[in-house]
């Protein structure tokens, strides 16, 4: 499917993980992108991006940005649009998860997670829409969520808030932002098989594959490419009446209860 984006320009948040394939997922469709980087291991892996779009013949740069800090968000903007004019699509992919019960939060560890997942998403949105996409009168934002923003999980107490705080401020930015023909809407991704988890899985810090696994009907991880695949469809014209909208993309591991049944004298999910 062509999904039309052929020299429309895409700021992705963001540069390892999902945030990576949703760039290149853009590329592929003919967008030109701009990434962002934090850190220094974050600004070779959005240079390893921009090299990868160029070879598809798209113009990429990357942009260090601190999303803690309106100035660099309004940098960010500043560079993208000397350099190309436009902004048709934002995608807010960078984001920061601590696990911890809520009985040890803390007061830093609560202002960094809600700072970086849902101030820094909100004022970016701000931002490019006030500078570009109601200028243009056209635009589509596509923000990362997260399923645990839907229905919380234990030891995320704070990630669970602030993704369903962007969950929210995804629906009502489409409402205000909707008679400018600007579209915002949400991915909730579950268990994504991206590089940091299978790190952590190595180190043995996240839950074992197989236990996760099973409580997901279709009975694995997701691939990085198929939430990347979904966020350069809502970002195109293809999904043109679709704003307001948070799409879960988890295998139907929230669809509903698995309960475990003894079948045969072992233990097997329903």
């Amino acid at each position: 499917m062509d999904l039309h984006l052929k020299d429309r320009v895409a700021i992705v948040t963001g540069s390892t993980g999902i945030c990576k394939v949703a760039a290149l997922s853009l590329a592929g469709e003919g967008a030109h992108i701009a990434v962002t980087h934090l850190t220094e291991t974050d600004e070779k892996a959005a240079d390893r991006t921009i090299q990868e779009a160029r070879k598809m013949g798209r113009s990429a740069m990357s942009v260090h940005v601190d999303v803690l800090k309106r100035s660099d968000i309004q940098h960010m903007v500043d560079v993208v649009l000397k350099e190309y004019g436009r902004i048709d699509i934002l995608v807010n992919c960078a984001g920061t998860c601590t696990s911890v019960l809520a009985e040890n939060v803390t007061e830093d560890q609560w202002d960094l997670e809600t700072g970086v997942d849902l101030r820094g998403l909100f004022f970016c949105c701000q931002e490019v829409f006030n500078r570009a996409m109601k200028r243009q009168g056209m635009g589509s934002i596509v923000n990362i969520a997260s399923v645990v923003g839907v229905n919380p999980v234990k030891t995320n107490p704070i990630y669970g808030v602030a993704k369903a705080g962007v969950i929210h401020i995804t629906r009502y930015l489409a409402i205000e932002w909707g008679p400018y023909n600007v579209r915002v809407n949400a991915v909730s991704p579950g268990w994504i098989a991206t590089e940091m988890l299978i790190e952590f899985q190595k180190s043995g810090k996240s839950a074992d594959p197989e236990s996760v696994t099973r409580s997901v009907p279709l009975g694995r991880f997701g691939k990085p490419e198929e939430i990347g695949d979904l966020v350069a469809f809502l970002a195109s014209e293809r999904s043109s009446f679709t704003t307001g909208a948070n799409f879960v993309a988890d295998g139907g591991m929230i669809a509903g209860i698995r309960l475990a049944s003894l079948i045969d004298g072992k233990i097997d999910m329903l």
